[in-house]
C-alpha cells in the first residue's frame, strides 16, 4: 500500500476519487428520498434508483466514446457538465419538478458509467502494473466505507438544508475532483481511431466479443454473472431474513448492511495479497464458495449467526470483486478497456436486476429459506466453475518484460481477438 501513495499522480487521484465517491453515494440515497418528500409516494421515490440503474446500463455505449477520445479529458469534462446538471435541481420547489430529479439520476448513471470507465483506461499511466490490485483494493476499501458514512451525510445535509443545499453540495464534489485531475501530469494520448470506419454497433460489439472470446476473461464473467443474480435476490430476500426469520422491524437490515460494509473494507485492503499469492481465478473461486458456505447460515433464525454470516459474505465478496476487475484490467489492451469494462459492468449490473426480480417474484410464492438455499447452489455452482478452469490457475504478475506471466503480451490491435 505505501508504494501506492509513493506515486504523486495516484494520491492526487485518489483524493479527487474519495471525494466524489462520498458525495455520489450520498446524493443517490437521499435524492430517493427528496422525492418521497415532494410527492408523499414512496413508488415514486424507488423510480429514483431505477432511472439511475438505466443510465449505468449504458456502459457498453460510453466504453465506445471512453476509446475513441482522450481519456483525461473526457473524464474531466464529464464531471463539469454532471456539476453544471446537478446544479439545475435548485429550481426543483414541488412535485411538478420531479421529472427534472428523475432525468438527472438518468445523466448521472452515464456520468458514472462514463467516468469509471475513463478512470480504468487511465490506471495504465497512473501506475505500474504490478500495483493495479492494490489500487483496485483500496478503492473497493474506501467504497465500503463510503457506504457506512454517506447515508448520514446524504440524509443529514437534506433535513438540515434540503434538496437544494444537497445538489450544491454534491457538484461542489465534482469541482474537487476537476481539481485534482487538472494537477495530474500524465499523457494523454489520442487513442487510435482505426475503429471509426466501424458503426457504432460494430464497436459496442467489439467489447462482449472481446469477453467471450478470451477464456480467462468469459470464465470470470460467467462467474460473477451468477454471482450478481444470486445476490440480487438479497434486495427483498434481506426483509424477509429480518421479519420472518428473525422476528426483527425491516429497518434491521441496515445492520447487516453495516457489516458487510465493515467486513467488505478489511476484505478489499486483503485482496491484492491474496491475489498475488493465489492469482485472480483462484481467488475469485475460493471466495465465491466462502460465501456460498456463508450465505447458507443465513438461513438460521438467530440472529448472532446471520449477522455472522452478513461479515463473511462482506469479508469475501470482496476479493472476488478486486480480483475479477483485476484480470479484466492486466488481460485487456488499453485501447480496449472502455468498451470491454463496459461490456462487464452491463452483463453484471443486467444480472443483477434480473435477480432482484426473480427475487421479487419468488419471496411470496417460496419460503425464504428456499430461495437462501436456491442462491447458495448458484454461487456453488459458479465456484466450482471458476476451480475447475485450467486458465484460472495462472498469477497475473508483470515480469520485468512487460509480460503476464502464464500468458501473451497484451495485444495492441483493437481487434477483439483472443488471447491463448
Amino acid at each position: 500500500m505505501r508504494e501506492l501513495f509513493r506515486i504523486r499522480n495516484l494520491r492526487i487521484c485518489i483524493l479527487g476519487n474519495t471525494v466524489t465517491m462520498i458525495g455520489d453515494n450520498a446524493f443517490w440515497l437521499a435524492a430517493s428520498i427528496w422525492v418521497k418528500e415532494l410527492t408523499g409516494s414512496t413508488a415514486q421515490a424507488g423510480v429514483v434508483i431505477l432511472c439511475l440503474t438505466l443510465g449505468t446500463m449504458l456502459s457498453p455505449v460510453t466504453g465506445v466514446l471512453v476509446d475513441r477520445f482522450r481519456r483525461r479529458r473526457l473524464l474531466m469534462f464529464t464531471e463539469v457538465a454532471t456539476a453544471l446538471l446537478i446544479l439545475s435541481l435548485v429550481t426543483v420547489d414541488g412535485p411538478g419538478q420531479v421529472w427534472l430529479i428523475y432525468l438527472m439520476m438518468f445523466l448521472y448513471g452515464i456520468s458514472s458509467a462514463l467516468t469509471s470507465g475513463a478512470f480504468v483506461a487511465l490506471r495504465e499511466q497512473l501506475m505500474p502494473a504490478e500495483l493495479v490490485s492494490t489500487a483496485i483494493g483500496l478503492s473497493q476499501a474506501l467504497n465500503q466505507a463510503a457506504r457506512l458514512i454517506t447515508p448520514g451525510i446524504g440524509l443529514g445535509v437534506l433535513a438540515a438544508w434540503g434538496g437544494h443545499t444537497l445538489a450544491v453540495v454534491d457538484a461542489a464534489t465534482f469541482g474537487v475532483s476537476v481539481l485534482c485531475w487538472s494537477l495530474v501530469q500524465i499523457d494523454d494520448p489520442k487513442p487510435v481511431r482505426g475503429a471509426d470506419r466501424e458503426s457504432w454497433s460494430q464497436q459496442v460489439v467489439v467489447g462482449f466479443r472481446y469477453l467471450l472470446t478470451t477464456p480467462l476473461l468469459r470464465h470470470l464473467s460467467l462467474a460473477l454473472a451468477l454471482a450478481f443474480f444470486a445476490m440480487g435476490f438479497y434486495e427483498t430476500l434481506g426483509i424477509a431474513v429480518v421479519t420472518v426469520g428473525l422476528g426483527r422491524p425491516a429497518t434491521w437490515v441496515g445492520t447487516l448492511v453495516t457489516v458487510m460494509s465493515l467486513t467488505g473494507l478489511i476484505g478489499g485492503l486483503l485482496a491484492p495479497a491474496l491475489i498475488k499469492r493465489a492469482g485472480p481465478g483462484r481467488t475469485a473461486a475460493v471466495g465465491l464458495g466462502l460465501c456460498a458456505v456463508a450465505a447458507g447460515f443465513v438461513a438460521v433464525p438467530n440472529s448472532a449467526v446471520v449477522i455472522a454470516a452478513a461479515a463473511t459474505v462482506g469479508l469475501c465478496l470482496a476479493p472476488v470483486v478486486v480480483s475479477s476487475m483485476t484480470a479484466f484490467q492486466l488481460y485487456t489492451p488499453n485501447e480496449l478497456l472502455g468498451r470491454v469494462t463496459g461490456a462487464a459492468s452491463f452483463i453484471m449490473t443486467g444480472m443483477q436486476g434480473v435477480g432482484i426480480f426473480v427475487g421479487v417474484m419468488l419471496i411470496d410464492v417460496l419460503p425464504y429459506r428456499d430461495l437462501v438455499y436456491l442462491s447458495v447452489g448458484i454461487l456453488i455452482v459458479g465456484s466450482l466453475y471458476l476451480a475447475t478452469r485450467p486458465e484460472q490457475r495462472r498469477r497475473v504478475l508483470p515480469n520485468q518484460a512487460g509480460v503476464l506471466e502464464g500468458d501473451e503480451p497484451k495485444s495492441k490491435e483493437p481487434t477483439g481477438t483472443a488471447k491463448r
